[in-house]
């Protein structure tokens, strides 16, 4: 249960945490990598990346459990 709240905890705080580096870094050059998250709105971009992040993350955490419980079931 503690370890469930944890990767949640995570999960949750780094998101956000990704798309703030993102929009507030990512942006300063006018020719940077991320002009399509660039040109829109920096409330909308973050929300956009928070949301992918927070996908990735999770999509990273099921794979994980997945493998480890193929690894363990022989034991």
């Amino acid at each position: 249960m503690l370890r469930g709240l944890i990767y949640g905890l995570t999960i949750l705080h780094l998101g956000p945490g990704f798309a703030f580096a993102v929009v507030a870094f990512g942006c300063e050059d006018a020719f940077s990598l991320l002009q399509v998250v660039c040109q829109q709105d920096a409330f909308a971009a973050f929300i956009k990346l928070t949301l992918a992040a927070w996908g990735v993350m999770i999509a990273a955490l099921a794979l994980k459990i997945l493998v480890t419980k193929y690894i363990n079931k022989d034991k």
